[in-house]
């Protein structure tokens, strides 16, 4: 079955019946800030065995604690690339496991025998059988699986690829490709082996990649790999229980050897069969069975009286020949020719083997105690390779060598790689002027501190180890220089088993004066231009815990502090000697001791409390000091570190239930405090050696520590808590953390390992625009079509619509656009007052009428149905009439009929008047508008003057024209016999506002008019009785009239 990318959905059910989580992509998500930790340079290596370690061409590789090292070699220069995968990592290719039965029909199935699972079982994933709720892609990290080591790899010969064997909780084999610079990611990555692999090796076409389990994982494994892309197929497959050291490729063939074990697996091609048609599934035929894959076929060596060695290392020579070396120091030769395997021991080179290579007609043979032997690869073949020995004695043993084009690189005891001419002989007095270092550091790593960047010896850091070396290093990963603090052994006379061991060393600033503590309570000043101790005291019982120094222009204080449940305070006198000055008691074990400043001193202690000092001298005695107790802060669990802010008003403080609490110095109150969560929030970590950063002037604060709960490093904010990153690569625990800056290489974090390796990070501020690490590049963003698209809504409501007013069409003094009506005949007139009845005319002098007429509220339209005349308004109930109705008074009814006719008769057309447009709709409009004008005036805000004229101007035209309209509407007397379409009750009322002128004159006007239409109709009168007056008032025309409107 060809391989198939991994990303693919996959629909395989859990067997839980719970709900699991959902699958967690490995980029987090991302805040305002983003941090990033990448892994820059390796010092140091954790290869022990030559399976750590191999070479091709021109470029080499070395195991690394959960990391790979490879390095390309390229005249008197080198580089470095590293490759690792996460725990949640998904490679390009997947790997789908064949299954087949037991290569022992006898046999019985073991727990872990991955052989015996259902190969018909979708459940049978890319990770070995892992269901699919534990597949590392599905969640994040648990502890156990963070914590992964590189036990061994190996490069393919023609430098393509590079794999790579895991130990730990669900161990893997990785493939790399070689082709691009550091990765993080893998093409291909199995996990069959369930206890650790061993071994991996590749075969000389690369076709074939084989990995070996651990003893108590028991299985060999057969990779075919594609050779266009690198995808793995499992091919092969066999039980392999011996305790096996090594595994090499003799041709075609693959030998593994190990504690009394050689045994030489065959791989053999299967028979291709013929392509046959394939038929149709209704045709009645079955369909056709795939041939069983056939198990690994393997052969042991007989050893004869090799029987009880541990054989260490191998080395092909041909496709049928190879040389196997044991930890005894025996040279033998395995024959292979006509398929008939021998094993011969040639000779016995005197010293333990640990690594074997071949150079030309060269075999070049070190051990672990430092000798190196050059034996003729012609005298070995013929059996007398006496005489072709050349040994050579050197101060450190090797692990593993290998020879590259040009050069001949080892890796000795002390943890260091040395890169040397191809004739140079390790150990030999003639020294190589090619001879390139890359150093270890040695001894085991106990801690790290960073030096400022005025100091005098030009480096970056310093570490040191149990046994007293201080390591004073470049960023490069170089050492500067190096010097030994001296100690004194128990006597071995004594009880005692401890062994004295330097356990902290703190530096001054310029880097001229060290200060080392050790587990016998030994306090130490170490001159580093002289080498010589300046101060040498008993300051504890027991181990010193922690050591700080403060120093300014005037001020040298150092502080120590140890499981004697005491602060040993010291200052540097004016004589320029240090001087013991204070010892501060406390009711526990002191974790740590910080001096802030020249005035203060803080020391928390497992007590869960965290003491504040005040540092006092006494007036004109500068050496006279003194710490006074100033405050004590209760924590809610036990310290493990602090580090001050660098205003020294707030100290973070890293608690044992995995927080970190904020304090003000001054009144010791709890400012915030945060649990230290992973990406996923679901585990926390306890932090160790604080360490307050921030990005530029006012950038993103944050706090850097290292977490031995999972062998990583992390990042947080220090305002909001908030994780921001973090990077793992130690297998063992991490000892200590040091961030430096510089202009050259900008940020730096540097952490060191038990497992002697020194990994140098490079901290950066990244933008979230541009993170584009590990997650796919975001699909284009296509527009829709503008028809689907929500149509757009602006509604102005009623408030808003007052502070508008349209503008005027009136341009100087113009008279209002008159409607042309059509004057009624007599005809018409007499006919309608011949069917008008006294109710209608009563209702038209009816007081609801003339409040409606002068308020003028329009009226309600009436329907056209119905057998009402076109216009008439619907009929009142009797109630509404005889509430609405009032009698006349008596002087109404003394005034002539003319009079009253002239004065309440309504417009035919005053219906109309009030249509959208009309001059009474136009009039209503604008009262509304002066009444919301007349409120905004009672703000403060300023009118500009020519406004206020233009208002003026238009108020005063606007009351001339209502003038002019209400002669004109009296001149006429047919006009007159229609109700005014201005009441004069409100024609007077807008008068009175405007101009007391303009309404006498009206006045004056309209009383004219009035005594001249009863003159008239005085004249026009015949006399009449008091009853035919009665009669003939309340039937007159005018009176009879029904208004159209009210």
């Amino acid at each position: 079955m060809a391989s198939t990318p991994s990303n693919r959905l996959k629909l395989t059910p859990a067997n839980s019946p719970f709900l699991t989580r959902p699958s967690r992509s490995p980029i987090r998500a991302r805040q305002v800030f983003d941090t990033c930790l990448s892994l820059r340079r390796v010092v140091g290596t954790t290869c022990t065995s030559p399976t750590g370690f191999d070479a091709v061409h021109s470029s080499f590789a070395y195991i690394a604690g959960g990391a790979v090292v490879v390095v390309d070699v390229s005249g008197e220069h080198y580089s470095q690339r590293f490759f690792r995968a996460r725990p949640s990592a998904i490679p390009v290719f997947a790997v789908t496991p064949v299954s087949q039965a037991s290569s022992t029909p006898n046999s019985t199935p073991k727990a872990n025998d991955s052989r015996n699972r259902a190969a018909a079982s979708p459940r049978d994933s890319l990770y070995g059988g892992l269901d699919w709720s534990d597949s590392p892609s599905s969640r994040t990290w648990t502890s156990r699986e963070r914590i992964k080591a590189a036990t061994c790899l190996a490069l393919s010969r023609d430098g393509r690829y590079l794999a790579v064997g895991e130990t730990g909780y669900a161990p893997r084999v990785l493939i790399f490709n070689l082709q691009e610079s550091s990765s993080d990611t893998p093409l291909v990555s199995i996990s069959e082996h369930m206890h650790g692999v061993k071994a991996v090796a590749w075969s000389q076409d690369t076709r074939y990649l084989a990995s070996l389990g651990a003893a108590n994982d028991g299985f060999l494994y057969l990779w075919k790999i594609d050779p266009r892309t690198g995808a793995a197929k499992l091919f092969q497959q066999n039980r392999c229980t011996s305790y096996v050291k090594g595994m090499v490729w003799m041709g075609n063939s693959l030998i593994t050897l190990g504690v009394r074990h050689v045994k030489v697996w065959r791989v053999e091609e299967p028979m291709t069969p013929s392509p046959t048609k394939q038929k149709f599934a209704g045709d009645g035929s079955f369909p056709v069975i795939q041939p069983a894959q056939k198990p690994l076929a393997g052969r042991n060596i007989l050893l004869g009286s090799m029987l009880e060695a541990t054989f260490s290392c191998a080395i092909p020579i041909g496709d049928e020949k190879a040389i196997i070396c044991s930890e005894t120091g025996s040279v033998c030769l395995l024959d292979d020719t006509n398929r008939q395997m021998k094993l011969t021991k040639i000779l016995d080179i005197g010293f333990p083997i640990s690594c074997v290579c071949s150079r030309g007609q060269d075999i070049y043979i070190s051990g672990k105690n430092g000798q190196f032997a050059v034996l003729g690869l012609e005298g070995i073949l013929n059996g007398f390779p006496t005489l072709d020995v050349h040994a050579a004695q050197s101060a450190n043993g090797l692990m593993a060598m290998g020879f590259l084009a040009e050069n001949l690189v080892t890796i000795d005891t002390k943890r260091s790689i040395d890169i040397w001419s191809p004739n140079h002989i390790p150990g030999s007095s003639e020294s190589d002027r090619n001879h390139i270092p890359i150093p270890g550091p040695g001894d085991q790593i106990v801690g790290i501190q960073r030096l400022s960047e005025q100091n005098t010896l030009g480096a970056a850091f310093f570490t040191w180890s149990g046994s007293g070396k201080v390591n004073v290093w470049d960023t490069e990963g170089m050492i500067k220089s190096c010097f030994d603090v001296p100690m004194e052994q128990v006597d071995p006379a004594s009880d005692s088993d401890t062994i004295n061991q330097v356990v902290v060393v703190r530096a001054t600033a310029d880097g001229r004066l060290f200060v080392a503590g050790d587990k016998l309570g030994m306090l130490r000043i170490i001159d580093t231009a002289t080498k010589q101790c300046v101060m040498e005291t008993k300051a504890h019982a027991t181990d010193c815990a922690d050591i700080t120094i403060y120093e300014n222009k005037t001020k040298v204080l150092v502080a120590s502090c140890g499981r004697d449940r005491t602060a040993q305070l010291f200052h540097k006198s004016s004589t320029g000697n240090f001087e013991h000055f204070q010892t501060l008691e406390f009711g526990a074990k002191v974790v740590q001791v910080l001096i802030p400043s020249d005035d203060k001193i803080l020391t928390c202690s497992l007590d869960r409390t965290l003491q504040i000092h005040d540092l006092v001298t006494k007036d004109g005695e500068p050496d006279a000091i003194a710490a006074i107790p100033y405050k004590v802060l209760s924590l809610r669990a036990s310290p493990s570190s602090m580090v001050m802010s660098p205003d020294d008003k707030f100290v973070f403080v890293s608690l044992l239930d995995r927080s970190v609490c904020q304090f003000e110095c001054s009144s010791g109150r709890l400012v915030t405090s945060f649990k230290c969560n992973d990406e996923g929030g679901l585990e926390s970590a306890v932090l160790e050696s604080l360490i307050y950063g921030q990005f530029g002037n006012g950038g993103l604060s944050f706090l850097l520590g290292l977490s031995n709960t999972d062998k990583s490093i992390r990042i947080y904010d220090a305002l909001t808590g908030a994780f921001l990153d973090r990077e793992w690569g130690h297998t063992e625990a991490i000892n200590g953390v040091a961030m430096m800056d510089s202009d050259e290489a900008g940020r730096r974090v540097v952490s060191v390992g038990e497992d002697g390796t020194i990994m140098i990070w490079a901290l950066d501020l990244l933008d979230p625009v541009t993170v584009s690490r590990f997650r796919d590049p975001s699909p284009e963003k296509v527009s829709s079509p503008a028809f689907n698209r929500p149509p757009l809504r602006r509604v102005l409501s009623r408030a808003e619509l007052a502070e508008f007013q349209r503008p005027s069409s009136n341009h100087g003094r113009r008279s209002p656009p008159r409607p042309m009506q059509r004057r009624p005949s007599k005809f018409q007139l007499a006919a309608s007052s011949s069917t008008r009845t006294p109710i209608a005319a009563e209702k038209q002098i009816s007081p609801t009428s003339t409040i409606r007429e002068r308020q003028g509220t329009p009226c309600r339209r009436v329907s056209s149905g119905g057998n009402s005349a076109p216009g008439s308004p619907p009929p009142e109930s009797p109630k509404t009439r005889a509430r609405m109705f009032r009698r006349p008074s008596l002087p109404v009814l003394k005034t002539p009929s003319s009079t009253i006719s002239s004065r309440k008769k309504p417009s035919g057309n005053s219906r109309g008047s009030y249509g959208f447009g009309s001059l009474s709709m136009a009039t209503e409009q604008t009262c509304r508008q002066l009444r919301t004008y007349r409120k905004k005036l009672m703000s403060t805000d300023a009118i500009d003057a020519d406004v206020l004229a233009q208002l003026d101007a238009e108020l005063r035209l606007t009351a001339a024209a209502l003038g002019e309209r209400a002669i004109r509407s009296r001149s006429n007397r047919a006009e007159a016999e229609r109700p005014k379409a201005v009441s004069e009750t409100v024609l007077s009322g807008l008068l009175d506002q405007y101009s007391e002128r303009l309404v006498s004159m009206l006045d004056e006007k309209l009383r004219l008019r009035l005594s001249e239409e009863e003159k008239e109709s005085l004249i026009r009168e015949r006399p009449r009785t008091a009853g035919e007056s009665s009669s003939a008032s309340s039937t007159s025309p005018a009176l009879c009239t029904e208004p159209e409107s009210i």
